[in-house]
């Protein structure tokens, strides 16, 4: 994801959050309500509910089921018997190894697109978002839980914006990104890392640091700090 579409996203989360309660999207059961799970705080942010309108398109293909893909039951069966972690490492590698990163641009003719998994797998090509799509269907193939996996839109401190597979194991986030080295917990870089929006099977949410939030429209000020960190952000990239 460049600077571009990363700064997007920033401000439409925030001005997600700033809707009143009333026009926040609730979940439409019971059931949709479980399946949502616990938000994915992380880092000393508090994930907070967000109307996701502007990726419903975009959102619809990533939550597409892949399950029925032979090329992702060929990619997941080795891993079956492995415990979670080492699930984890397995299709990183995996990943890495059978889809090659190209832009979105080259294989799609499109600016940002989020492919589903099945598509991808059939290219063998995606970008490092779409990747993630990829390694999330695997996880799910492998026995993860939807409430525990997350498409999560952050900000490297040295690398700049990226997209990246957030998993939730054992109490604790692991990061997937696309380097193909081994999955980390996020506190291992917690002063590189920087979760901005992050995205469920059944929910989207916006990264809010160090604050409580008391209501459903957050201090005027504290968005102001995030929309300025991106605009600073931004421009550093150009």
């Amino acid at each position: 994801m460049d600077q571009r579409t990363w700064r997007g996203a920033l401000l439409a989360g925030l001005a997600a959050l700033a809707l009143p309660a009333a026009s926040a999207a609730a979940p439409a059961s019971a059931k949709a309500s479980s399946a949502l799970g616990a938000a994915p705080d992380m880092l000393g942010t508090r994930a907070v509910p967000i109307r996701a309108d502007r990726f419903s398109d975009s959102l619809k293909r990533a939550r597409e089921d892949a399950s029925a893909s032979p090329v992702l039951q060929r990619m997941v069966a080795p891993a079956r018997s492995l415990p979670p972690l080492q699930k984890m490492a397995f299709i990183q590698a995996a990943v890495t190894r059978s889809i090659h990163w190209i832009s979105d641009a080259t294989e799609w003719g499109q600016h940002d697109y989020w492919a589903s998994a099945s598509q991808t797998l059939a290219h063998g090509a995606g970008d490092a978002k779409n990747r993630a799509i990829v390694k999330l269907h695997a996880l799910r193939a492998l026995g993860f839980k939807n409430s525990d996996l997350f498409l999560t839109l952050a900000r490297d401190r040295v690398g700049g914006p990226l997209t990246v597979l957030t998993v939730r194991n054992g109490g604790r986030y692991y990061v997937m990104d696309d380097t193909g080295g081994r999955p980390f917990a996020v506190e291992e870089r917690r002063l590189e890392f920087q979760p901005v929006m992050s995205f469920g099977m059944y929910g989207a949410w916006v990264h809010v640091p160090g604050i409580t939030i008391a209501s459903s429209r957050p201090a005027p000020a504290t968005l102001t700090a995030a929309a300025a960190a991106a605009n600073s952000a931004a421009a550093t990239r150009k």
